[in-house]
């Protein structure tokens, strides 16, 4: 059977998106993570949903698909376009003022992976915990117990993301 080029592309555009704005979420909104599960787990749902099995005679009767364009599609095109739009909608349909609040450093690590992440754990008490992923100038500038300047803004899902972080030097007693 043929496979659709357009069904080809919009599945590898919707993972390219979908990947991206998921790791955006993860990295600089508080419950990213919770976000980014539910909205996968929807989309995978609704692609089950809508996806209709081939005939199994049109496989050997036929090298062009028949089934309508929504429902020949894959059915993690749909968790990935649901991730590129929540995920694309998180991080820059903001709204009100942005907050400014002081939280201390809780943990400084390195990820290391196919590229090393340099992550300051913080967890302000009005908002959670969040793994704030830094550079690595940044990163070597901070300790454990410093205090930095975060920059929190409320989403249009409620939900409160990161959009700029400082050093907050501590008064000399």
């Amino acid at each position: 059977m043929k496979t659709d080029k357009t069904s080809q592309f919009l599945w590898f555009i919707s993972l390219i998106l979908g990947f991206w704005f998921s790791i955006e979420t993860v990295n600089s909104t508080f419950y990213g993570f919770e976000l980014v599960l539910g909205t996968a787990l929807f989309g995978l749902v609704v692609g089950l949903i809508l996806q209709k099995k081939r005939n199994p005679s049109e496989i050997w009767d036929s090298f062009v698909d028949k089934r309508n364009f929504f429902r020949s599609q894959r059915r993690t095109t749909y968790m990935f376009f649901f991730l590129s739009v929540i995920g694309f909608s998180n991080s820059y349909m903001l709204v009100g003022e942005p907050e400014y609040l002081n939280t201390e450093i809780t943990e400084k690590r390195i990820s290391r992976g196919k590229s090393t992440s340099y992550i300051l754990a913080i967890a302000p008490a009005e908002y959670g915990m969040l793994d704030l992923n830094v550079g690595e100038k940044f990163w070597n500038s901070q300790a454990v117990g410093n205090e930095l300047m975060i920059e929190v803004q409320e989403n249009i899902f409620g939900l409160y993301v990161v959009t700029d972080y400082t050093y907050e030097p501590s008064p000399i007693k």
